[in-house]
């Protein structure tokens, strides 16, 4: 174990605004050590039983060709994982052995992968979000026991840690705004149920030229249409 005077809530309270991925690496580096672990990842995890569909790593401290190996050994697919965070809101203690079928004379590739790197036994921390996001933060490491409270300071650490990465990227994609002042102005007015003739109106231009802006926007954030540019534009902060 680290300090026993911290805790994650402590450890994470520490870290002032603005966030910066940098600090929430940092502060889970050393919430990691404090609880006895020495790996931690974020991952987002898939809403549905879509074929081929698994964990997706946003962040981690794993070792260099760990990630592409998980992958590549069906880790990050693996379905009994994938179905119990899915089902259960609740933390997820597991160890090797009985969990990936880690018997040291025979494992199978997956759990010889964890063994070699030192994933002996950890927690996944599920984040069930009110909309259409599910993640999760996970550590590793040696055996190590985790009393209830212990798991659920990591649980409450979980959904800070995601609401603290979501305002970091929101406030980096907002200062690296892709979108004009007309295009932003444009897609406002959209999201609040103007047409194009309306929002030409509103602002001295023509319906073409709003229709021109809106094109542009769409274009900029990947969209499929104009609905779809104003849910991508708000959700990434470029309405603000």
């Amino acid at each position: 174990m680290g300090d026993i005077g911290q805790n994650a809530t402590s450890i994470l309270a520490g870290c002032c605004g603005p966030w910066t991925e940098a600090a929430i690496i940092d502060a889970l580096e050393r919430i990691a050590a404090v609880y006895g672990f020495r790996w931690f990842a974020l991952h987002t995890m898939p809403s549905t039983d879509e074929g081929g569909s698994g964990l997706k790593v946003i962040a981690c401290n794993w070792p260099a060709g760990f990630e592409k190996a998980y992958e590549r050994t069906g880790l990050a697919r693996f379905t009994p994982l994938i179905r119990a965070l899915r089902a259960d809101p609740m933390p997820l203690p597991w160890d090797v052995d009985t969990f990936y079928g880690g018997d040291e004379d025979d494992p199978s590739p997956g759990a010889r992968l964890l063994l070699e790197h030192g994933f002996r036994a950890g927690v996944f921390l599920p984040v069930h979000g009110l909309t259409a996001f599910n993640g999760c933060l996970s550590f590793a490491g040696e055996e190590e026991v985790l009393t209830p409270a212990a798991i659920n300071e990591l649980h409450l650490a979980a959904f800070a840690v995601f609401g603290m990465l979501a305002m970091a990227r929101f406030e980096e994609n907002r200062r690296n705004n892709p979108l004009s002042l007309r295009e932003r102005d444009c897609l406002k007015l959209a999201m609040l149920g103007k047409t194009s003739s309306e929002i030409g109106t509103i602002l001295s231009l023509s319906e073409a030229t709003v229709s021109q802006y809106l094109s542009a926007a769409t274009r900029k954030v990947n969209a499929s249409n104009r609905t779809h540019a104003v849910a991508l534009a708000a959700q990434l902060g470029y309405l603000s």
